[in-house]
C-alpha cells in the first residue's frame, strides 16, 4: 500500500490504523506516516469516536493515544 492510498482513506480511524501498520514496515515514508497517524487520531477524536474504540483499533492503551497523536519534530541539521 502506498502513502497516498493511506492518506486518501476517508475514515480517520481506518487511516490511523493503516498508517500505523505501515510504520512498522520498511516503508520509505515512515516519518510522514507517523504524522498521518497523528492527524488521523486527532480527527477521530474530533469526530466523536471514543478513545477506547481508537485504542482498540490500534491495539494500544488509551493512555498511548496522547503521545501517538503528537506531531513529530525534526531537529535541524547541525
Amino acid at each position: 500500500m502506498s502513502y497516498e492510498q493511506v492518506e486518501n482513506t476517508p475514515d480517520p480511524l481506518d487511516r490511523a490504523s493503516l498508517a500505523d501498520e505501515l510504520m512498522w514496515t520498511p516503508h520509505p515514508h515512515r516519518l510522514a506516516l507517523r504524522d498521518l497517524r497523528s492527524d488521523a487520531i486527532r480527527a477521530s477524536l474530533a469526530a466523536g469516536i471514543p478513545s477506547d474504540q481508537i485504542a482498540a483499533k490500534l491495539h494500544v492503551k488509551i493512555s498511548d493515544l496522547e503521545w501517538m497523536s503528537r506531531l513529530t519534530t525534526v531537529a535541524p541539521a547541525a
